[in-house]
């Protein structure tokens, strides 16, 4: 008999405020991936730049803007990289504020919302995102995913990557019942 799925997410509770840890999705292999790739792409940057800077050549300007995408490229790898290791989502809920870091995910800052102003708190999982077979895609931590949503003015505000729908409407529960959520947040 299979036992009952015990979730990913934790909660801390304090007097005054809630803060849910939830771990990235551990990809093995997409960590696996991507480290290869990155090495094949630190051999075609070292490459490049020995071929234009350091052969004594003058860098074309196609070069130039050849290394500043492949550069992107690799960043934007070792984000992923990092994200699928140590990422974790951190949502603190309490004084009236609601705060979503994404911890270890390279360029992203903080986000705080009023909760005056966050309504139609909500668990949808979104086919938008998901990957092969329905899971959760969570590659790299793109900012904007989640299966706990909330209106914030006239954009959809998403928080919870990876979590299972059951578990979602377990976490606004608790939230619910602790009053950092009120009727008026559904």
């Amino acid at each position: 008999m299979e036992k009952p799925y015990a979730g990913k997410a934790t909660l801390e509770e304090s007097f005054n405020q809630t803060i849910i840890t939830i771990p990235a999705q551990r990809n093995i292999f997409a960590a696996i991936f991507l480290c290869i790739w990155l090495c094949a792409w630190a051999g075609g940057e070292v490459m490049a730049i020995g071929m234009g800077v350091f052969a004594g050549g003058v860098i074309s300007g196609f070069m130039l803007f050849w290394l500043a995408g492949w550069t992107v490229g690799g960043v934007f790898a070792v984000r992923a990289l990092v994200w699928i290791v140590s990422g974790k989502e951190i949502i603190t809920v309490g004084q009236g504020e609601v705060t979503i870091e994404k911890k270890n995910l390279l360029f992203f800052k903080p986000k705080t919302y009023s909760l005056n102003d966050a309504k139609k708190f909500r668990v949808r999982d979104d086919a938008a995102n998901a990957g092969f077979y329905g899971r959760q895609n969570n590659v790299g931590g793109f900012p904007n995913t989640g299966t706990i949503q909330f209106d914030y003015g006239m954009k959809t505000i998403k928080f919870g990557t990876g979590v299972d729908e059951a578990e979602a409407s377990y976490l606004l529960q608790k939230l619910k019942e602790k009053h950092l959520l009120t009727d008026r947040n559904f």
